[in-house]
């Protein structure tokens, strides 16, 4: 009944890709073979490996502050902020790799990690559950982290053919892929934040279905509602209701009459 409902499909969709963007971000890239791309650039093994190391450590404790910070900021703030941090890491990445500024390099690395801890780290896990209603959330939770898993095992797997093929210039494709992530998240993330499911299906539905309740409110608005006016009846209307009720009332009394006068 979930899946058949057109209603639910925006939020679900919307939470695949938000759950789309925590891989291809190209995170696991950096973290499953960061130290083969760093000896690529020229730096040791030994330091390499002291390197992945550190890198790991930035991703856990980067996670905690933005745990705290996400409810004043906001989801939305934050998934487009940690996105756009992660294309200008890349970017910097990239040509540093490509110039041979292996610090420069490293640096780059340690500011996507920060910069994904920071934002898709953290949304991706519960925006699902935010999105949709109680009675979808299974499966719309269901939806998203298959979606989830199944990008990590695609960029796992594809990703050292592509090191193969492009070397220093691998990470170009991510700067392009978390720059149209991000401008997804800023054209097609509601701000779940503080806001009731109602208030955020509304962002989900249709222009006209939107547009029906303010023309009903402004309806409203511009007639106010007033209490029924009877009609005033002249002093001749009056005398006539009068008599016809006096009429009345003696032809009741001669009904009964008879009754009276038997006992």
């Amino acid at each position: 009944e979930v899946a058949r409902d057109r209603r639910l499909w925006g939020p679900v969709l919307v939470g695949c890709g938000v759950n789309l963007s925590m891989q291809l971000s190209g995170i696991d890239a950096v973290l499953y073979y960061s130290t083969k791309v760093l000896q690529d650039a020229g730096i040791a093994l030994e330091w390499a490996q002291v390197y992945t190391v550190l890198i790991s450590l930035v991703n856990v404790l980067v996670t905690i502050p933005a745990m705290m910070l996400m409810d004043k900021a906001g989801r939305k703030v934050i998934q487009s902020l940690g996105l756009g941090g992660m294309c200008v890491a890349y970017l910097i990445m990239t040509t540093a790799l490509v110039t041979g500024q292996h610090l420069v390099a490293v640096g780059a690395m340690f500011g996507v990690v920060c910069c994904f801890a920071f934002g898709p780290g953290c949304i991706a896990w519960f925006i699902v559950a935010e999105l949709t209603p109680v009675h979808a959330r299974g499966f719309a939770t269901t939806v998203g982290l298959g979606s989830n898993w199944l990008a990590n095992f695609l960029v796992a797997f594809a990703f050292p053919h592509v090191l193969a093929a492009l070397h220093a210039w691998t990470f170009g494709i991510f700067a392009v892929t978390t720059l149209l992530l991000t401008v997804f998240t800023l054209t097609c993330l509601p701000e779940t934040q503080g806001r009731s499911v109602a208030e955020i299906s509304d962002f989900f539905a249709p222009a006209t279905a939107r547009a029906v309740p303010a023309v009903a409110a402004s309806a409203a608005a511009s007639c106010p509602s007033s209490p029924p006016m009877l009609p005033k009846l002249s002093r001749s209307d009056s005398w006539h209701s009068e008599t016809s009720t006096a009429a009345s009332t003696t032809a009741s009394a001669g009904l009964f009459t008879p009754l009276l006068s038997c006992e």
